[in-house]
Order: structure tokens, then C-alpha cells, then sequence
């Protein structure tokens, strides 16, 4: 190549340029996919499909448990909340025996108020972005007794965390909670959201769910044992099968987190929730 062939300063300088615009341009249409991600309402078809394969290796993922004993607080599977003149209020169950089943309904809701369920795998990104959208809107909602509102924790994401069970650990953690603290519950999940590893990462280790738990309000010994010693694991692979068999609960591809419903109805666009709920309202 002689002097002559090799581009000039003006010409490197705007080769530069040109690769720098369409890096900026590349990044702003990844930005605008991950908007459309959750706008759109596809997040949860995408998610259905990790779904269809947790159905396959969920039995094994909490294996070699000897108790399947449910926590207290979640005799439907869910930690169920109702609010009144701005309160919000975890309502008390007893627990599920190893050889029992959880109940089919809310354990209260019938004072004609909407009934709000998630089902939600605190590892699932995008139930992550759905409350993020939503939770605030929803809450106040069931503060001012126009809803109750039930969390349902799953495990179906194991396999997103390199083989640390993280999924099913930080389900664990949710039931841990439940049962002993109900009334940090929403706290503590706020910090799991605000605090979610990556996918690909092998999550959290044990002890630093605790200190996550901790930071959410949950402070007891009891909680910290809780979760160390996997308390509820069998529970997390005895109720996550139920929700997997309930076709009730299943989209086009299978069931996948978050998964909305209200009073008894499947949403298929999470960004309907709102409007659901006003015109179960009506």
C-alpha cells in the first residue's frame, strides 16, 4: 500500500465518527426493545417457554426433601394482603400440612372487593419490570379496600442461575418470611426486586439473601434459620408443581412469571392489569 492508499486523518476521523453514530443508534434500539418488552405485553410468552422446560426439571431442582410442610400465612399457596383506610395487612392461615393441599380460593376477599393474584419467581426479570410498573398502583388499591391482593412465589428459573438453585432459594426465602414476618413481606420483596442478580450469575448465596431479608425488615432468628436450613424447599417444589399443573394458569406456550389474575381471570397483556381491575370493580 503506498501513502496515497491509506485513508487520511479527515477520513479516519470520520470513519470514527460513523462507528461511534451507530453504536449510539444500536443501543437506543436495544433501550427501545426492552420498553416494548414490557409495554407490549410480550415478556410473558418469552418467559413461558423457560416455563415449558421447568416443567420438565422442576421435581428434581428441590430433590432429596423429606418434609413438604407449607408455611404459615399461605394456606392457598399465596401470602394474601387487604387494606383499609390506608393499611395494609397480611392475612393470617394457618399452615399446610406435608400431607395436605393448599385451599383453591383466597382465604377473604368476599366482601366484594377485587381479587388480585401474581404469581411471581423473585428471579424472573420480568416480574421484576411489572412491579416496578405496577406495584405502587396496585397497593394503593388494596389500601383503600377496593382490592386484595395475593402473592403466589414460584421457582421455575433455576436453570438461569448456573446451577445455585437461586430460584428456588430466594422462594424459599419468601415463604420464610410469610410464615414468621407476614407484615414485611411486601418490604422484602421490594429489596429482592431492587437487588436481582443477572441471569447467567450463579444469584445470591445464602447469606446474602439473609442480609437482603434483613434490609427489608425481617429480622427475626427464626427468618435467618429459616432461610440457612431451606426450611420450606420441599413446599417450593410442592406448590410450584400445582401452579404447573393448573391449566387454568397456563398461556399459548405454558405458564410463565408473572402471571396475573384477577378475580378468577388470566390476563394475557400484563399491561391490562389496571384496567382489569377497574372494570371488576364496576
Amino acid at each position: 500500500m503506498t501513502n496515497n492508499d491509506r485513508p487520511t486523518k479527515n477520513e479516519r476521523r470520520q470513519h470514527a465518527r460513523e462507528v461511534a453514530r451507530e453504536r449510539a443508534e444500536a443501543e437506543k434500539r436495544r433501550k427501545r426493545r426492552n420498553k416494548w418488552f414490557l409495554q407490549g405485553g410480550i415478556g410473558l410468552g418469552i418467559v413461558a417457554v423457560a416455563a415449558i422446560i421447568a416443567i420438565v426439571v422442576v421435581n428434581v431442582n428441590n430433590g432429596g426433601t423429606t418434609s413438604a410442610a407449607g408455611p404459615k400465612n399461605m394456606a392457598t399457596g399465596a401470602i394474601q394482603f387487604t387494606g383499609q383506610n390506608g393499611e395494609v395487612t397480611p392475612v393470617t392461615s394457618k399452615a399446610v400440612s406435608a400431607s395436605g393441599t393448599e385451599s383453591a380460593v383466597p382465604t377473604e376477599g368476599a366482601d366484594g372487593s377485587v381479587q388480585v393474584t401474581e404469581y411471581v419467581d423473585w428471579a424472573c426479570p420480568v416480574c421484576k419490570q411489572f412491579e416496578g410498573a405496577y406495584a405502587d398502583q396496585i397497593l394503593d388499591k388494596v389500601k383503600s379496600g377496593e382490592v386484595t391482593l395475593a402473592i403466589h412465589p414460584v421457582s421455575i428459573l433455576d436453570r438461569s442461575y448456573a446451577g445455585s438453585r437461586y430460584a428456588s432459594r430466594a422462594a424459599n426465602a419468601a415463604m420464610c418470611v410469610a410464615n414468621y414476618e407476614p407484615d414485611k413481606f411486601l418490604d422484602v420483596q421490594t429489596q429482592f426486586f431492587d437487588k436481582q442478580p443477572e441471569e447467567g450469575t450463579k444469584g445470591l448465596t445464602n447469606a446474602e439473601i439473609e442480609d437482603l431479608v434483613k434490609a427489608g425488615g425481617a429480622t427475626s432468628s427464626q427468618v435467618a434459620s429459616c432461610v440457612a436450613d431451606e426450611s420450606f424447599k420441599g413446599w417450593v417444589t410442592k406448590t410450584t408443581n400445582v401452579v404447573l399443573n393448573d391449566q387454568s394458569l397456563a398461556g399459548a406456550q405454558g405458564f410463565g412469571t408473572p402471571t396475573i389474575v384477577v378475580d378468577g381471570k388470566r390476563l394475557d397483556n400484563l399491561t391490562d392489569v389496571m384496567t382489569a381491575i377497574e372494570s371488576a370493580a364496576k
